[in-house]
């Protein structure tokens, strides 16, 4: 028997509550023994029983929104035929392994993965152009070639993330047998025969769906490179076993609706916070420019702001609110008296548009009153203008 981890750390792996499966993969196996393969069965039993934490749902929130814009990036959401195996090399002592994110603990395709799986369906299978795959995946430098610096893609893939409950658990046991376990632990020393008895073997794989990520320099690109990916993991597939069924994809068609209205929810959201800060801005910039005025031009925005105010009314609420802005107009034509002649005659102009707009006396006046008001008002006027 070989120990694995240090004794003081034995109680703690065991204990966890909220593990990280990645960690428990390199690092939590306690001890290897030859043969023991039930010991190793229930370990990974026990990674596989670890569902996704509510911190990576925050995490997955927060990459949607980051990538909602449809000028940049394009996403689709693919669910698993049957299970994925992604990152076997990594088992270490437990000869299995997965493609664990470092800080969350949940399954992810990387990105070069999913990009060289598009790139090589597409250069192999969909008939495109060497110069079609190269301005959209990118060339390698080479002598001689159209490209001889190398060509960088039009079309970046970014690493798949897990969908939160699209299973019950991200990780799931499945079982390899070994059919020549001697022969391959001799490396041919031995016989392989049908007379070997198969030995299973615990693996870790993955179930649900995943969102995929491209981003590109528009539209058009976006869409190309989406068909392209949902095309080759529906007919090429991706990870380890591709040939005994795994890895392959089909569209999440609920999920994917739901992902495509969370884009346009959190759109609208980011439209709408964009006008709050445009607005913001344009208050902002009012209010430097009145800050900015003489005492006299502020008194003259604020009554020319009551008056704008005043006509965009409702023709009772322009009859109930008049008294308001005539007072506004009695208080700017005593105010304006002592200004300098160009301030003065700016006042004048605004009186006598107001007074044109709402009328030259108070309703409800017999005439002789309603003449004297206006002629009262209109010499105010005039002895502004000087």
């Amino acid at each position: 028997m070989i120990a694995l981890i240090r004794s003081a750390l034995r109680e703690p792996f065991r204990n966890a509550r909220n593990a990280h499966p990645g960690l428990l993969l390199q690092r939590g196996y306690p001890e290897h023994e030859s043969g023991a393969t039930a010991t190793k069965t229930e370990y990974v039993e026990r990674i596989c029983r670890i569902p996704a934490g509510e911190l990576y749902r925050r995490a997955y929130e927060r990459w949607q929104r980051c990538t909602a814009d449809p000028q940049r990036f394009a996403g689709t959401i693919l669910r698993l035929d049957s299970r994925l195996f992604i990152g076997l090399s990594a088992g270490g002592m437990l000869e299995t392994g997965c493609a664990i994110h470092h800080s969350y603990g949940v399954p992810y395709i990387p990105g070069s993965s999913i990009k060289g799986v598009v790139s090589g369906f597409a250069r192999a299978q969909a008939g495109f152009s060497p110069a079609a795959c190269n301005e959209l995946f990118g060339a390698a430098a080479q002598a001689g070639s159209p490209n001889p610096d190398g060509l960088s893609g039009v079309i970046g893939f970014h690493d798949a993330w897990w969908v939160p409950d699209s299973a019950t658990t991200p990780l799931v046991q499945e079982v390899v047998t070994s059919h020549h376990l001697e022969y391959y632990g001799s490396e041919g020393g031995s016989d392989a025969t049908d007379l070997d008895s198969p030995v299973p073997n615990a693996q870790v794989a993955v179930r649900g769906s995943f969102l995929f990520v491209i981003e590109g320099p528009g539209a058009a690109w976006l869409d190309l490179a989406r068909d392209m990916l949902q095309a080759a993991l529906q007919e090429h597939g991706i990870g380890a076993k591709t040939r005994a069924g795994y890895g392959y994809f089909s569209e999440d068609t609920e999920r994917a609706a739901g992902y495509q209205r969370v884009l346009q929810d959190l759109r609208e959201s980011e439209a709408r916070e964009h006008e709050r800060q445009q607005r913001e801005q344009q208050d902002a910039e009012i209010r430097a420019a009145f800050d900015a005025l003489s005492d006299e031009g502020k008194a003259l925005y604020r009554t020319e702001e009551k008056l704008t105010g005043h006509l965009a009314l409702s023709e009772a609420e322009r009859r109930m609110q008049r008294s308001v802005l005539v007072a506004a107009l009695n208080q700017l034509t005593d105010a304006a008296k002592p200004w300098p002649p160009a301030d003065r005659r700016r006042a004048a102009e605004l009186l006598e548009r107001a007074y044109d707009a709402i009328g030259w006396f108070d309703p409800g006046k017999d005439k002789k009153k309603r003449e004297k008001q206006e002629a009262k008002r209109r010499a105010a006027i005039q002895d502004l203008r000087g």
